[in-house]
């Protein structure tokens, strides 16, 4: 039988974020409905995920400690970010992240908890503990594909891409 952590190993890229608030209220989309995100989960035992909102403010100056408080908003209301260590529990398809590192600095050192489920290359992960978004306890709901692209087709394509700029 092949572990969970097997599995999840690899990178995958975000296809939909949503939130569902506890008290039964619409669904939301903090980051847009078409967010960008890569998650990473290392035969080691580390993760990292990244979630970048569709539209966030450029900054006007290219140094990116010099920012407006707008863009500076922009900036981290459209982010999400956090790495660590991970663990499997295959007999409740439970992944336990402890957070060594976020952008939002109150998940440091603290435990988070997804729900795993597959179909083929897509990976489904719903957080097992509401939070506090925006003001309104949710559950998270996030699908991911397995990514196959090697290290150089990605480098052409982004080659490409600033090529034609």
């Amino acid at each position: 039988m092949t572990s969970l952590k097997n599995e999840l190993v690899g990178t995958w890229k975000l296809l939909s974020y949503i939130e569902v608030p506890i008290a039964g209220d619409d669904s939301l989309f903090p980051m847009g409905k078409t967010p960008y995100g890569l998650l990473m989960y290392t035969t080691d035992g580390y993760m990292s995920v990244q979630i970048s909102k569709e539209n966030r403010l450029p900054y006007k100056s290219e140094d990116k400690v010099l920012a407006s408080h707008e863009e500076m908003v922009s900036s981290l209301q459209g982010y999400i970010a956090f790495c660590g260590k991970f663990k499997v529990d295959n007999s409740t398809a439970i992944v336990t992240y402890t957070v060594e590192s976020s952008l939002f600095p109150n998940w440091k050192n603290k435990i988070q908890r997804r729900k795993i489920d597959f179909e083929g290359d897509i990976l489904y992960l719903k957080s097992t503990e509401p939070v506090l978004s925006n003001g309104v306890y949710v559950n998270s709901y996030m699908t991911w594909q397995k990514t196959d692209r090697s290290t150089d087709a990605f480098f052409a394509t982004r080659l490409r891409k600033e090529l034609s700029l």
